[in-house]
């Protein structure tokens, strides 16, 4: 049952961020990307306490997030959302390199 609902709050991370990655403001003539750096921010945290949820939690959460990725890129149109820009792109490599680190890290043991 865990595995489950980790694969489903991976594919609604992933469908999250990849809303808000593309938000921007503008402070002082420079263009700050606060929409992905909240997006690489949060999926930082939701892996670490998946991974501490169990013991490979961080990879079935990475499961859904990848699962929702490819259903965005395959849908019918194609998928507006994450574009091949360096924004689009940070987001997800960025993503997918944080969700494999929190998948591998070693974890706690405790003694």
């Amino acid at each position: 049952m865990k595995r489950a609902a980790l694969v489903l709050v991976g594919a609604y991370l992933c469908a999250i961020a990849a809303i808000v990655h593309r938000h921007s403001s503008t402070i002082a003539g420079a263009k700050i990307p606060w929409g992905l750096i909240l997006a690489l921010v949060a999926t930082a945290a939701v892996v670490l306490a998946a991974s501490e949820l169990m013991r490979v939690g961080g990879a079935w959460l990475g499961l859904g997030w990848a699962a929702m990725l490819t259903a965005l890129q395959l849908s019918p149109g194609g998928s507006y959302l994450v574009a091949t820009d360096w924004i689009g792109l940070t987001f997800a490599a960025g993503s997918l390199a944080l969700i494999v680190w929190g998948a591998l890290r070693t974890p706690r043991v405790e003694r």
